[in-house]
């Protein structure tokens, strides 16, 4: 947050800063300058199938219609893991990973030290925005169906199921989901286990050999391919 303040103070004209909650949320309060981004925005509005991912095209029209361009340095945040699929989905579309941060500790974190916040949505000057062709997208960022049930069969490979508990387990169903339940033989590590549960840096990464731990404790280590819902 401190370093973001700073930015926002230098009036740093590469900077764009994205909420990425829901708009009711956004209206409440937001980090100053900051544009809003909704899930519903980064899925494939015409698949048949319900969060498929945008399109590039989609991708390149929402974006420009926020004021940002190819060459702004973007801050994502959110309240939980949403920031993490927009970072996602621009990466595999080729957008470069220097040019993306994700603010730590998200807008709690940024109202924990007392920074302000604003109601009103900034002025919006529409850009061209272009992503690479699809020959330089990070393909290993995306899997296929037939590639989770290949790699279930092979122990250099773990597909790591990071919902809630009771996502895992069958007992709370995500909107939009066909039924509930998990991938059978899956590993699970709630993605909050990376987060600092409570004082002042709570919702913030934990240290980077904490983390290692938690995923190697289930067998999620770097010398395998990790798939990841």
């Amino acid at each position: 947050p401190e370093e973001l303040k700073a930015l926002i103070e230098k009036k740093d004209p590469s900077i764009r800063i994205i909420d990425v909650r829901e708009k009711l949320q956004y209206l409440a309060g937001h980090i100053p300058g900051a544009v809003q981004i909704w899930r519903p925005d980064l899925e494939d509005k015409m698949h048949v199938l319900p969060g498929m991912m945008a399109v590039q095209k989609q991708v390149e029209d929402l974006m420009g219609n926020l004021g940002i361009d190819n060459k702004s340095m973007i801050v994502i945040y959110s309240d939980g893991p949403d920031n993490g699929r927009l970072w996602w989905v621009l990466a595999y579309y080729g957008f470069p990973i220097k040019q993306m941060k994700l603010l730590d500790g998200g807008i709690d974190g940024w109202k924990a030290k007392g920074y302000s916040t604003e109601i009103d949505p900034p002025k919006i000057e529409k850009t061209i925005f272009k992503l690479p062709k699809e020959t330089k997208r990070v393909q290993t960022m995306l899997c296929t169906l037939s590639d989770v049930k290949s790699a279930l069969k092979k122990p250099d490979k773990v597909i790591l199921d990071v919902r809630s508990k009771k996502e895992f387990l069958g007992e709370e169903t995500k909107k939009g989901a066909t039924r509930p339940g998990r991938i059978l033989g899956v590993t699970w590590i709630e993605w909050k286990e990376v987060l600092v549960e409570e004082g002042p840096y709570k919702d913030y990464w934990k240290p980077a050999e904490e983390i290692k731990k938690i995923f190697s404790a289930k067998g999620v280590t770097p010398d395998k391919d990790i798939y990841m819902y």
